[in-house]
């Protein structure tokens, strides 16, 4: 059982990583012929929708996260009944909330006008919205059974068949900008071969599980779906929570700075975004293989197991931080062009709010796969309100625009997340609560410090070395990104060499350069 369920966290891990990386890279060709034949206000408008989609997912409630864990038990047991119950039912959740996005939709059209402060100067802004729901309503038809190949720890079938299809509409979609200009035509590109990824994994996975055609019929019995109920309302609190920290950003700023500012924070959001997706597919990827070890109920092993987590989460988040805060500027002006930058301060309180959203992942992670949904659901509610409280004020009454919004959600991090899921965890999963202050005051606070403060001291020192480089601004992003990897491994290499985390990486390197000779 450990061997399988290393080789598949392994195997979950490098394709679902690699996949991310050929997405990210397929997407930053999509944008740069956006930019070039549509402009800064459909990018801002692109941009837009994104936002409000992800409002609209309210609809989705955590469904997707409540299959995952339900499926865990009857995958163990292969009960070929009860997994078949299972995915009946959330058939049906998923094509309820399809329609339910589609009308929330419609809703929403009257809307825009009072979400988009330069909307008259824009032409077609409903039939494009109506487009950009239409992607998204389509894809909740047939994907519920990507969540039983994500159980089942074969994660790694979906995303080679996304990356099939992505790879296929970008093609799509670079043609129709260069052809004919269109966003409505790049939005239907998308729809259609957003169908073609759907169908073609549902039959996928009926082929994997045969036994899924046969039992149509059953239905899950009581017990089961007062379990399932309770998951997804405590999943409810999670979900708004996300919404709101992560989707109101370019609403606010758009409502009240225009179309126009989202366009150039697009871009800067694209790459952090994109870093963030490969972190995070690498470090989430173990949740079912987590769920499996937490099943054998060993308390210790699986907060060893959490510890080497956290610690290389720690590495990756801090080392792709201080990467993207020397070179972010740089990249942006050969990609987009000079107009296209945002101030050195505003791309430092960019990394700040990856940094600390991003170390949670490890928490997240654990907390997922011991299905605390019920009791993290209850933070998210006051996460919410907190974050758009925070972050109205500084947009609206300190007037700080983009740092605003930004600092709003550092704050939240902060003073309520940081402290929180690590205690949540700690507390009713591991059962180690008298360990939690050790590692809040010390893993959390005291390296979060240290590595931050060694990151600016570092950006400085590169940043004054660019002064003395006169090439290209690929060449300036590369080279300080390299620079800051090696300080960045000095420093893990001094202070952090007897940890588990770091002997796993030192073990996991030499393995590969064994293998490569």
């Amino acid at each position: 059982m450990k061997v399988s369920r290393s080789k598949s966290t392994m195997l979950n891990s490098s394709i679902l990583t690699l996949v991310q990386i050929f997405t990210i890279l397929v997407k930053f060709i999509t944008q740069t012929i956006f930019i070039k034949y549509l402009g800064k206000e459909y990018l801002g408008l692109n941009g837009l929708f994104t936002n409000v989609l992800s409002v609209l997912s309210f609809a989705e409630l955590g469904v997707g996260s409540a299959i995952v864990f339900s499926l865990y038990a009857p995958l163990a047991k292969r009960d070929e009944n009860s997994i078949s119950a299972l995915m009946n039912l959330f058939r049906k959740a998923y094509n309820a909330i399809g329609i339910i996005i589609a009308f929330a939709g419609v809703v929403m059209i009257p809307v825009l006008p009072y979400l988009i402060k330069d909307y008259n100067d824009l032409t077609h802004v409903s039939l494009y919205f109506v487009l950009y729901i239409s992607n998204s309503v389509v894809s909740y038809f047939f994907t519920y059974k990507r969540s039983l190949l994500i159980a089942d720890q074969k994660e790694y079938i979906s995303a080679l068949n996304q990356l099939k299809y992505t790879a296929l509409q970008v093609v799509l979609q670079v043609a129709v900008l260069f052809f004919f200009h269109s966003y409505a035509y790049y939005l239907i590109v998308a729809i259609i071969t957003t169908l073609l990824s759907n169908f073609t994994i549902s039959r996928k996975v009926d082929r994997l599980y045969p036994y899924l055609s046969k039992h149509r019929d059953l239905k899950v019995d009581t017990k089961s779906i007062h379990i399932i109920r309770n998951n997804i309302v405590g999943m409810v609190g999670s979900k708004i929570g996300s919404i709101v920290v992560r989707s109101t950003d370019n609403l606010l700023l758009s409502a009240f700075m225009g179309i126009y500012i989202v366009g150039i924070y697009s871009n800067y959001l694209l790459i952090v975004t994109s870093i963030s997706s490969v972190c995070t597919k690498l470090i989430s990827s173990v949740t079912a293989s987590v769920g499996n070890l937490i099943a054998e109920n060993n308390k210790k092993r699986t907060f060893d197991v959490f510890r080497t987590h956290y610690t290389i989460n720690f590495f990756i988040v801090s080392v792709s931080a201080g990467c993207l805060l020397v070179s972010l500027n740089p990249f942006i002006k050969f990609w987009a062009g000079k107009s296209y930058t945002l101030a050195l301060s505003i791309v430092i309180i960019i990394v700040l709010n990856y940094f600390f959203d991003q170390l949670r992942q490890s928490s997240l992670t654990f907390i997922t796969a011991y299905g605390l949904f019920v009791a993290n659901g209850k933070k998210s509610v006051v996460e919410a309100i907190m974050n758009f409280a925070f972050s109205f004020t500084l947009l609206v009454g300190f007037h700080l625009g983009i740092r605003g919004v930004l600092l709003g959600t550092i704050l939240t991090n902060l003073i309520l997340n940081s402290w929180w899921e690590p205690l949540l965890l700690f507390r009713a999963g591991f059962g180690f609560r008298k360990k939690y202050m050790r590692f809040y005051l010390i893993n959390y606070w005291l390296s979060n410090l240290a590595i931050l403060s060694f990151i600016f001291v570092g950006s400085q020192f590169i940043f004054y070395l660019d002064t003395y480089i006169h090439n290209s601004n690929f060449l300036i992003a590369l080279i300080n990104s390299i620079l800051m990897l090696i300080l960045q491994l000095i420093y893990f290499t001094i202070f952090y060499s007897r940890t588990s985390g770091y002997k796993y990486l030192l073990k996991v390197g030499k393995h590969l350069l064994l293998r490569k000779h």
